[in-house]
């Protein structure tokens, strides 16, 4: 089974010694593809001063909407059930930045995996995940969704609930891999809706520590959100960002 790890945020770039280590020793970055994804700003992050953080929403999937996240492949072939499930550890550990590999989910967020609908099911390897899933029960809860926002992870399954992706460069669905593991988190919104681009940046441009370098850092390895340029022009004080 051909695994891919999507990324859509600072697991891609920080350098953290958890992080770095993880990207060494589990992924190929020398093989990576740049693919449209339903991504966008929109959870407050403790570990990034209060400021926003990336997040996968139902509402950004269509096409005006869509952004540009990472698939990177997994260094080793899935070959044993357990595999999946190893993964998806580790993957958890780097979100944490954390050297300890113990589940995949806590309350902000979850490890989950989306299946390329034209390859061969390993059956084995998704009974494996699917028991995981039920072993830890309410503790794979449901994330929030904005206001007449369907809801991007299945939590009985561990499934996100998008199409599978396609290559931002060819627009072709992407080839190459048979499941990806991803981490969705947990959105803050305000009174049921997403923060604006203004919102975004006035909370960078509020920040004394430079945790602005996170939208920067996006940008700069390709990790982009139909927000963008609306954010960069409220960061240089333009009007009409609303």
């Amino acid at each position: 089974m051909r695994l891919g790890i999507l990324i859509v945020g600072s697991l891609y770039w920080d350098r953290s010694a958890v992080r770095c280590g993880w990207r060494r020793s589990r992924l190929s970055c020398a093989d990576e593809h740049r693919v449209k994804v339903p991504i966008r700003y929109g959870r407050k992050s403790n570990r990034w001063g209060k400021t926003f953080t990336m997040v996968f929403a139902k509402s950004c999937s269509e096409e005006a909407k869509l952004g540009v996240g990472l698939v990177v492949p997994a260094r080793a072939e899935c070959c044993e059930p357990g595999h999946l499930l190893e993964e998806a550890e580790y993957l958890w550990a780097a979100e944490r930045d954390s050297e300890e590999i113990c589940d995949i989910c806590e309350r902000w967020g979850k490890v989950c995996i989306l299946e390329n609908p034209e390859a061969k099911r390993s059956e084995p390897a998704l009974r494996a995940w699917q028991a995981r899933i039920e072993a830890l029960g309410a503790t794979y809860s449901a994330l929030r969704t904005a206001d007449g926002e369907g809801p991007v992870v299945d939590a009985s399954t561990g499934r996100a609930l998008f199409d599978w992706p396609r290559d931002a460069v060819t627009n072709q669905p992407l080839l190459g891999f048979d499941i990806l593991l991803m981490t969705a988190t947990e959105p803050t919104l305000t009174s049921g809706r997403y923060p604006t681009a203004r919102n975004i940046a006035d909370a960078w441009k509020q920040d004394c520590h430079d945790h602005v370098r996170y939208f920067h850092n996006n940008r700069h390895y390709g990790i982009t959100t139909f927000q963008d340029e609306q954010i960069l022009a409220a960061l240089r004080g333009r009007r009409g960002t609303h």
